[in-house]
């Protein structure tokens, strides 16, 4: 199954031990999920890091080893791929989500389904994108087995 990793989805994953974090446990296991972010999202990640840990009380090593095992099983993708479908996607996505839609609307142009992990309530309505929240996707995992 194809996802495109939303920003919250990795820094609850690398924060917390939530639902997030133990799907991509379960994944590191028997790999069901191929995981994709812009790559912007990483050099955010990295350029907030010593705030997200003063938020999180993570020290330095809990946060690098976390980050790691997360960003691990994501292929950050370049903007240059999926740059002839920014402009729309800025005209029909949430503003801070537009990148995650130009990188599904990219995924759909070459025939294949790509479904947005994202807890984020605006993101679900926008028309001919799918998003999954973490307890839908956690759900749908359970349903197949896993």
């Amino acid at each position: 199954m194809l996802l495109i990793v939303d920003a919250n989805i990795i820094l609850s994953a690398v924060v917390t031990n939530g639902k997030a974090k133990q799907i991509f446990e379960k994944n590191k296991i028997f790999g069901m999920l191929d995981l994709y972010a812009p790559e912007y999202l990483s050099e955010q990640i990295e350029e907030n890091a010593l705030e997200i840990m003063k938020k999180s009380r993570l020290t330095f090593e809990e946060f690098r080893l976390s980050l790691m095992f997360v960003a691990s099983q994501i292929k950050f993708v370049e903007s240059e791929m999926f740059a002839e479908f920014l402009a729309e996607a800025e005209k029909i996505s949430p503003p801070r989500d537009f990148q995650y839609v130009a990188l599904s609307m990219y995924f759909k142009s070459r025939d294949t389904d790509a479904s947005i992990w994202s807890n984020d309530k605006e993101l679900a309505k926008v028309s001919g994108i799918k998003a999954l929240t973490t307890h839908e996707l956690d759900r749908l995992l359970i349903s197949r087995g896993l």
